[in-house]
């Protein structure tokens, strides 16, 4: 009985580490344009970056896009030199990964987050959370 016990806490044990570790790997850590006023970087320090698109700031330069990003508090300049996906668009929640340049954050990989809500080629809004068939 006892042998049986340890088998089944060391089990439950190396369940939740393995859980642990799983989770770990796929949680996507970012600062808020507000919260880069309180670390400091190494020079050339990668982060993740991660704010709302400023409704009117995007414009192409060349390969790049550049565009504005803001948490209601602090707004920063972003040059992104990558894919742009096709869910990008103004106010629209974006993380950036890439490094300061001074006051402008240079950017080569975007994750654009979006809401649950779909919109149906005839117009229809369904919200993805809530819909069932």
């Amino acid at each position: 009985m006892k042998k049986n016990f340890i088998i089944v806490l060391l089990g439950i044990g190396l369940i939740v580490y393995a859980s642990s570790i799983i989770a770990s790997r796929n949680t996507i850590y970012y600062y808020t344009t507000s919260e880069t006023l309180n670390i400091e970087l190494e020079s050339e320090e990668r982060i993740k970056l991660g704010g709302f698109v400023v409704e009117g700031t995007i414009a192409k330069d060349g390969g790049f896009t550049n565009f504005t990003i803001t948490d209601g508090n602090k707004d920063i300049e972003i040059i992104f030199d990558g894919f742009v996906p096709e869910l990008f668009q103004e106010n629209m929640g974006v993380i950036l990964d890439g490094v300061f340049d001074n006051n402008t954050f240079l950017a080569d990989d975007m994750l654009v987050k979006h809401d649950n809500e779909y919109v149906s080629s005839d117009g229809e809004t369904y919200n993805v959370e809530n819909y069932s068939e």
